[in-house]
């Protein structure tokens, strides 16, 4: 679970707060960004919402996920980004952003500094990540990021019911520290 604060030049990168349900519902309830994700069900609700913040309170440790908010006055929430150890010995990259955020590079940023997180906090020599193929800017936000692709996959698809085509990106540490420098 995550505890602690990042900041980047637009962003804050934070825990999830009982307090986000509102918000989270009201982002997460748009069929564009859903069928992209494996996960997220759709319509979602505030119901889903709570569901998802009781379950973030309740994973262990090498499980991070950050809550997105523009450093604006009002601190307004604008998605989600995570690494989180599903089936594997490396954990997997993840996120989701309103589409009212869409284009704006927020995810870029956001994952950059989830990565410099996951390789330099919790010491991961490795992350995953995958993205549907026709999601053109999710896969464009992985490679900025240095990550690469590793092959194609099936990704389950809450919203569909069903298995749908992918890619796989790989990061590693070496080529994350060769990349900054």
């Amino acid at each position: 679970m995550t505890d602690f604060l990042i900041t980047t030049e637009r962003l804050i990168l934070r825990p999830v707060a009982a307090s986000d349900a509102e918000a989270i519902a009201a982002l997460a309830d748009n069929y564009k960004v859903a069928v992209m994700l494996a996960r997220l069900p759709y319509p979602y609700s505030i119901e889903h919402a709570h569901q998802f913040i009781d379950w973030v309170k309740g994973q262990p440790e090498g499980h991070t996920i950050f809550v997105l908010c523009l450093r604006d006055e009002a601190r307004t929430f604008i998605g989600v980004c995570s690494y989180e150890r599903r089936d594997g010995e490396h954990p997997e990259l993840g996120y989701w952003l309103g589409e009212p955020y869409w284009g704006k590079g927020y995810m870029s940023e956001a994952v950059k500094a989830v990565i410099a997180h996951a390789f330099t906090v919790a010491r991961h020599e490795r992350l995953l990540s995958g993205c549907r193929l026709q999601n053109l800017a999710s896969r464009r936000v992985l490679e900025k990021a240095g990550f690469e692709h590793s092959g194609q996959h099936e990704i389950d698809s809450l919203v569909l019911k069903a298995k749908v085509p992918g890619h796989r990106f790989v990061l590693t540490r070496e080529r994350w520290e060769s990349l900054a420098r």
